[in-house]
């Protein structure tokens, strides 16, 4: 059907024809006087949707409220033998289109009029009832689509967003929590248990009252109208709701999976919010959960198994370098003089006191001392800044940061780490022995990731961090904290208590312990430890996608933007040679020349070679579509690139979690391996090897990246 939309005023031939389609429809519609259509149709306040052959086939008749910046849809009205053809969403959607600067569109139905569902589809929420002013008081619903323009208190969700882990329940587990009875739905009420209290919050979307519309008991929808409004958060949904609808729509008809519109209304609605986690006891949603986690970046649990994975799932919150996969190219560039203005605001840390005046000042500084300090900003495209930090180079055995500030989104702890990581490792490769944060006006997310962060340490300025850039035996260790800590004065007596840890009686036996002071000192590694090292091969397009930017780089697409943010990864491989691979351990990642699919490691070079070292956190052999729920949030696989790894008689693989990523400036190529190992090298599948080949492989590396 080709249908064209058409704005008209007082002159159009095609005002006659609203009009007698108003009248006609004034049962429904209601009285309008003919010198009111005239009326707004000399206002431009009248479309038509015009069928060629046929002319006017129906219409939209609306108004704008100044003082509440928000639209009313008066008339929406189709002819008679039109309808059924979708033309009422081809004239809203329109509506949407010209009206998006406003806050949203409003309109008041009557109940008896039965197009709840009508009115859901095109995506309006019922928000309140009240008696209407007919002869027979027939209830009359307002309904209101949502721009998804920021509003004065939307602070409040945001926050939670930020200290809680948020999750959005269907319509069945709400259901169950209001009914509250003794004995059934123990699952969905599980949710409320009083120790999940302070690390929730139970959230809904707007679909919740369209589905609390259709109950036919006025007392009962008030009543649930209330419960919802008083126990739940509500998150509100972003301008790309009817996109996403679609998308996901078109997603699960694909899959075969039927589930009711209203349900893909509300999922929808928990994608295109803030929230990550979507709760629910449907089975078909449960079965599809890897693919829609892969396709919209939602995770999909049941009631049960949030209580028992919550710590995991807060981490998914946290850090989610796989978020970004949508995203435009990141790059970090130096501020220039003159975008003082421009970055305050984006960076002013009003919550904290900062003034205007006093952000101004401190980076006109930073920017006029450029032989002391360098200052950075990470943006996407030319207008997006995301964060901004600055490093000062006052002392020669200390990294300063005066200035960290991130934009306020759900990703912002994963910057901040980001970028502390990045910090610290910047600190050792100039051969300096602390960083340390000075920033006086710190955020709350920033806050967080610092404290979070164990291996700073509050001191009088600042939050202090060692990072040697040494390996050394444990006593020499020792002796050298003990230098710093006596040479640089009171801020530096941590140093000195570290040292002590290093002289405990049987430090280099305990792998645990061990692993984690080289940790607090990192990236200092101590020799003597007995912390078992292995060599795993990876193939090239792995490398470069989890921890190498250096092969990202040489690929024609060069970097991947998740892989700015990747200070943890995980990567999967059969269970079978593992060689007693087991957390906590070291890894040398030797980048293979072999690539399957694409050849002889086609598109990079500098392969066959130690490219990086890292720490392994964890590994765990299960299925592969368990294993990709379980690590979501690290990877850049698809569940179909995990199918594919070899399973073992169980149908079992492997996943390897590790951190603490050390990229090599100079590979150590597989040469110089075998003549550093007192066995011979195969590089097919994990091989311990000695402490003394990892100190000869490791010393040559940061000499030669020093």
């Amino acid at each position: 059907m080709e249908v064209k939309i058409e704005v008209i005023d007082d002159r159009s031939p095609h005002l006659p024809d609203v009009i007698k389609l108003g009248d006609a429809n004034k049962r429904t519609l209601g009285f309008l006087a003919h010198t009111a259509f005239v009326d707004h149709a000399r206002d431009g306040n009248i479309f038509v949707a015009i069928e060629p052959q046929v002319g006017c086939i129906g219409y939209v008749l609306y108004e704008y409220t100044r003082r509440h910046n928000r639209h009313r849809l008066v008339h929406l009205c189709v002819a008679s033998e039109h309808r059924g053809k979708g033309v009422p969403k081809f004239l809203i959607d329109y509506l949407k289109q010209i009206t998006k600067q406003s806050s949203g569109i409003g309109l008041h139905c009557r109940e008896d009029f039965g197009l709840e569902k009508t009115w859901s589809r095109l995506g309006f929420v019922a928000k309140h009832d009240k008696p209407g002013k007919n002869k027979e008081g027939k209830l009359l619903i307002y309904w209101w689509f949502d721009h998804g323009h920021a509003e004065l208190f939307d602070a409040a969700p945001t926050q939670k967003l930020e200290s809680r882990l948020c999750v959005v329940i269907d319509t069945q587990i709400f259901e169950e929590i209001y009914t509250d009875k003794e004995t059934d739905f123990a699952e969905s009420k599980s949710l409320f248990a009083d120790w999940l209290q302070t690390e929730l919050e139970l959230c809904i979307t707007d679909e919740i009252f369209n589905k609390i519309t259709l109950l036919n008991d006025s007392k009962e929808r008030n009543n649930q109208r209330c419960f919802a409004q008083q126990k739940f958060t509500r998150l509100r949904s972003q301008q790309n709701f009817d996109s996403v609808v679609h998308s996901l729509s078109s997603f699960l008809s694909d899959k075969g999976a039927v589930i009711d519109e209203l349900e893909v209304r509300h999922l929808a609605r928990t994608i295109a919010s803030d929230s990550q986690v979507f709760v629910t006891l449907d089975s078909k949603l449960l079965e599809l959960s890897s693919e829609i986690y892969e396709t919209f970046k939602l995770s999909i649990i049941r009631p049960n198994d949030l209580v028992t994975q919550l710590e995991e799932l807060r981490r998914k919150l946290d850090y989610q370098p796989v978020r970004l996969a949508g995203t435009t190219q990141l790059e970090q560039i130096p501020v220039q003089k003159g975008q003082e203005d421009f970055l305050t605001n984006y960076f002013q840390c009003e919550e904290q006191g900062e003034t205007k005046a006093e952000f101004q000042q401190q980076l006109r500084r930073f920017l006029a001392e450029s032989d002391k300090f360098e200052c950075w900003v990470v943006r996407e495209g030319e207008n997006q800044p995301l964060a901004l930090v600055v490093y000062g180079r006052q002392k020669k055995h200390e990294l300063e940061i005066p200035m960290l500030r991130v934009v306020n989104n759900p990703l912002s702890g994963t910057l901040v780490r980001h970028l502390i990581f990045k910090s610290i490792l910047h600190s050792a490769r100039e051969q300096r022995q602390f960083t340390r944060i000075t920033d006086l006006y710190l955020a709350e997310t920033v806050m967080a990731s610092i404290q979070e962060n164990a291996r700073f340490r509050g001191v009088k300025n600042g939050w202090l961090k060692i990072n040697l850039a040494l390996a050394k035996t444990a006593s020499e260790l020792s002796e050298r904290l003990i230098t710093l800590g006596s040479t640089f004065g009171q801020e530096y007596q941590i140093c000195l208590q570290f040292a002590e840890s290093l002289n405990t009686e049987n430090i280099i036996t305990d792998v645990q312990a061990s692993v984690d002071i080289e940790r607090f000192l990192f990236p200092a590694k101590i020799i003597d430890a007995e912390i078992p090292t292995f060599i795993i091969p990876i193939q090239p397009r792995w490398a470069a996608d989890l921890f190498d930017e250096k092969l990202a780089n040489q690929a024609i697409l060069g970097r991947k933007p998740e892989l700015a943010f990747n200070c943890e990864a995980v990567y999967y491989r059969s269970v079978k040679n593992s060689r007693g691979l087991q957390a906590p351990c070291r890894i040398l990642w030797y980048v293979s020349g072999t690539q399957k699919k694409v050849g002889k490691g086609k598109g990079y070079y500098e392969l066959q070679s130690v490219r990086a070292c890292s720490y392994v956190d964890e590994v765990v052999v299960g299925k592969p579509k368990e294993l990709y729920q379980r690590f979501q949030r690290l990877g850049v696989y698809k569940l179909s690139d995990i199918d594919q790894v070899n399973q073992d008689k169980h149908g079992n693989i492997m996943a390897i979690c590790f951190s603490d990523i050390e990229l090599f400036d100079i590979p150590i190529t597989s040469e110089q391996l075998r003549q550093f190992s007192e066995k011979n090298l195969s590089f097919l599948c994990p091989e311990k090897i000695s402490p003394e080949c990892f100190i000869k492989v490791y010393n040559l590396a940061i000499q030669a990246s020093h």
